[in-house]
């Protein structure tokens, strides 16, 4: 007996871009971000949810937005403070 495959795992699955909703676990592969951040983000209005069929599903438009205007990422000069800090306890330990 051989078993169908799975939903995504078909040829003729629809890709996640053009599906109107996203199951949230799909949502969260897809963006990267936990299932609490999507609940959160939707609370801000930055995400809209549905219940469907006892089941809540991400609108798909709404992520498409969400990444398209996502902030590029710039390094930061975050810690340097604190590695000076302990650089300079570090040489104090030493004198």
């Amino acid at each position: 007996m051989t078993r169908s495959p799975r939903p995504a795992e078909r040829r003729d699955a629809i890709p996640w871009q053009k599906r109107p909703h996203l199951r949230m676990d799909v949502a969260g592969d897809v963006t990267g971000l936990s299932r609490t951040t999507i609940y959160r983000l939707a609370s801000e209005g930055r995400l809209k949810l549905k219940r469907l069929a006892g089941r809540v599903v991400v609108e798909t438009a709404g992520v498409l937005s969400l990444v398209e205007n996502a902030e590029p990422w710039r390094p930061g000069n975050r810690g340097a403070a604190a590695r000076a800090k302990r650089s300079n306890a570090a040489r104090m330990a030493l004198r």
